[in-house]
């Protein structure tokens, strides 16, 4: 089964093509148009100069497949003979294939939606679907593009492209509609030449045979076929000359003198002066496009060929038999592709090698060097051109010739009126001696590459500037920063040194009750000490060398020391001294303690993070506060065990200070406050909860605003939980609370565990 072209491709599937769709600019796809539309109008200029149509179809598709990134190619065309099968015939296809160059199509038509592996499939599929076929998504491994080749509602054949990386879709359609056309008029130029070729050939067959058969030969062709008695002016056509223009037979008279009042005025003088020039042997044959008046009004496009076939005995011309081909499809298409030419802003010449204008294109209201009608004939080195400008432009004229390389150059013009304009030369071979030049205005576009330029100098001089205004203003930020920061630590020393303020009298009464009972002690030694002295004394006496004793007999001393014993009841005051001793210990600990609780909490941070047993912190903070809570809770602790934690440790224990000081605050009689503190997952959790009053909503959206209190103005600064917040979010922990009136409260403090 014959299937798409294989093999080497004229672009390699890894290239996107120039028309990529939606990542495609403007000036891309404006390139694209102008060089399809130069392949269009070459291809169409060798066709009408009797080239190959094989090499003139193989050129425009090669562009095609170039702009598009397709693989391989095809272009078809559909023969249908009545009660025949149709069949396919491969006008031209990249990369070539003989082996396949003509074959029928399928009779079952395709199915919708069917997967495509070759060609017969993609004629078939669009044969059915009467439209364009897309097969293939973007990056598929195959992709097809089936388009059909219509004229005048008469489908003449098929194109065919294949594997584009990109896929196929309606913009790239829309893109290929001036190719489509140029394939269908040319298709039926073909055939119409085909045709034309056939009436020639069956002209010659009609001059062998005798005279008797002409007309049944004639009435058999395809095309009009008239001959002319040029000496009575007699005319003798077939039923297709006539039916060509709407008539039957007999409706027009046969003679010179109808076919002169059928032809449009404008083309009749043209017409008579061809007619005339071959008549005197100027000419050898008559080709002559020309409009003949259908019989309904319109105007068709007849192609005439004829030539004299009979002479009289004096040489005169005296038989001419000629043929009339309808061309107006192929009229039609080529104004269809001068009316595209016509709306390219671009300015197209034809230019011989040695720098003549040969032709041109350019739209009415654009200013050129000399006048319009002067163009065509005129020499580029006749032009007002700088010498730099025409030295630049003829050596690019003679490179694109020799190299057949694509050459683009920039010039500057000073035109009378339009003043200093920026133009954009584009230079490629389109014959052996021959260019094709297309010039554009790039004048806005200079002008805006140099607002651009302008505008980056202005932007950088905006940029440097506003870097300065950054550089001094993050310099004064910072040390706004500095100071909000002493600021910050002076006040959340403050906040301390008030705690401790608050706590004074506390303070003081928990000191007090040890340092009485340590003084009781110290009194009650005292008297102890006096009661014993005496015996001491006498002890002395007793233990003294024999040589420094008194006069008085040991068995004396002896019996003093009895009575004073049991007199002063020592036995008593031994047994007291160890107690006396030890409650005065527990005391002077106690003040100890208490007072190294205070110092540890009114110190300042040394400013870097140690590691911290939160339980050891709170058991501290309990002593400070002990006081505050004593006399209005009970205190419950459920400690569990807990990794260290990197902070600073006086201010996690004023955070501390001043959860436990708020609860006992809370409560206003009697309550409880429950200190929890636990392990979750990378979080050391501590949980501070009482039986208080609890707390509403609207007291709970401003609890850790700065100087915001719910206590009677002169009770309190409103700062400590503010400053609690802080320490905790600068410890990259979080601290929650939830509270109901009347419920109690819970504040729920999260600081991140130490990394091991």
């Amino acid at each position: 089964m014959p299937s798409l072209p294989q093999g080497s491709a004229p672009v390699s599937r890894e290239r996107a093509g120039v028309i990529t769709g939606a990542q495609s600019s403007a000036e891309e796809k404006q390139r694209a148009s102008n060089q399809l539309l130069r392949a269009l109008i070459e291809a169409q200029a060798d066709f009408v100069r009797r080239a190959e149509p094989r090499d003139a179809f193989e050129r425009m598709l090669a562009v095609v497949l170039e702009l598009t990134g397709s693989e391989s190619g095809v272009i078809g065309e559909v023969h249908q003979a009545p009660g025949a099968t149709p069949s396919f015939h491969v006008v031209a296809s990249l990369p070539p294939d003989e082996t396949n160059t003509s074959w029928e199509l399928p009779v079952r038509p395709e199915q919708p939606g069917r997967e495509l592996r070759d060609l017969r499939a993609l004629v078939g599929a669009v044969s059915t679907a009467g439209g364009p076929v897309v097969c293939g998504a973007p990056g598929a491994e195959r992709t097809f593009l089936g388009l059909p080749l219509e004229s005048a509602g008469e489908r003449l054949g098929v194109v065919g492209l294949a594997n584009r990386p990109n896929g196929y879709d309606a913009e790239l359609i829309d893109f290929l509609q001036p190719f489509l056309l140029a394939c269908g008029s040319m298709l039926i130029g073909c055939r119409n030449e085909q045709r034309h070729q056939r009436d020639e050939q069956e002209l010659r067959r009609i001059q062998e045979r005798s005279a008797e058969r002409l007309q049944l030969v004639m009435e058999s062709v395809a095309d009009g076929v008239w001959e002319l008695d040029v000496t009575t002016g007699q005319m003798f056509t077939n039923r297709r000359w006539l039916g060509m223009l709407g008539y039957d037979e007999g409706e027009l008279e046969s003679s010179f003198a109808t076919w002169s009042s059928l032809c449009h005025p404008e083309d009749l003088p043209e017409s008579m002066r061809v007619f005339n020039e071959h008549m005197t042997d100027a000419l050898p044959l008559i080709e002559r496009e020309h409009r003949f008046r259908c019989k309904d009004g319109s105007w068709l496009w007849i192609l005439s060929r004829a030539r004299i076939v009979a002479r009289d005995e004096q040489g005169r011309p005296s038989r001419i038999v000629g043929t009339n081909v309808d061309i107006t499809a192929r009229k039609h298409g080529e104004d269809r592709l001068r009316a595209l030419v016509s709306t390219l802003p671009d300015i197209v010449f034809r230019i011989g090698a040695d720098g003549t204008y040969r032709d041109y294109h350019a739209n009415s209201n654009l200013e050129l060097l000399i006048p319009p009608e002067s163009i065509i004939g005129t020499n580029m080195r006749d032009l007002p051109l700088a010498k730099p400008v025409l030295d630049k432009a003829l050596m690019h004229l003679a490179r694109a010739i020799r190299e057949g390389t694509l050459e683009v150059f920039e010039y500057v013009l000073d035109l009378p009126h339009s003043g200093r304009m920026h133009y954009e030369m584009r230079l490629t071979r389109s014959a052996p001696d021959e260019v094709i030049s297309i010039v554009r205005d790039i004048t806005e576009r200079k002008q805006t590459e140099e607002r651009l330029v302008q505008q980056e100098v202005e932007l950088r001089r905006h940029r440097d500037s506003l870097e300065e205004l950054v550089r001094t203003r993050s310099e004064k930020l910072l040390q706004a920063t500095l100071e909000l920061e002493e600021q910050q630590a002076q006040l959340i020393q403050t906040e301390k040194l008030a705690s401790l303020g608050q706590m004074a009298a506390g303070v003081a009464h928990e000191i007090n009750n040890p340092v009485s009972y340590v003084m009781s002690n110290l009194g009650t030694l005292d008297q102890y000490f006096s009661s014993l002295t005496p015996l001491m004394q006498l002890q002395r006496e007793l233990l003294a060398p024999q040589d420094e004793q008194t006069g008085s007999a040991p068995a004396e001393v002896l019996e003093r020391m009895r009575e004073l014993w049991q007199r002063e009841d020592v036995e008593y005051i031994l047994g007291d001294l160890p107690e006396l001793i030890e409650e005065s210990l527990a005391g002077t600990r106690r003040i100890k303690e208490i007072a190294q609780s205070l110092r540890s909490f009114a110190r300042e941070d040394s400013g870097e993070p140690q590691l911290v047993d939160v339980n050891a912190e709170l058991a501290s903070s309990l002593k400070i506060v002990w006081n505050e809570l004593k006399y209005k809770c009970e205190v419950k602790r459920d400690f569990g065990p807990l990794p260290p934690v990197s902070c600073h440790p006086t201010q996690i224990a004023q955070v501390f200070t001043n959860l436990l000081v708020n609860a006992a605050q809370a409560i206003e009689t009697r309550g409880e406050i429950r200190i929890r503190t636990r392990h979750e997952g990378n979080d050391v959790v501590v949980e501070v909860a009482d039986t208080g009053k609890g707390m509403t909503q609207e007291t709970l959206t401003k609890l850790f605003t700065p100087f915001f209190t719910t206590k009677p103005r002169g009770q309190g600064t409103g700062l400590g939980l503010s400053v609690s917040y802080g320490i905790i979010t600068r410890h990259k922990g979080r601290i929650d609370v939830q509270s109901e009136p009347g419920k109690g409260s819970t504040f729920i403090v999260r600081l991140p565990a130490a990394q091991r």
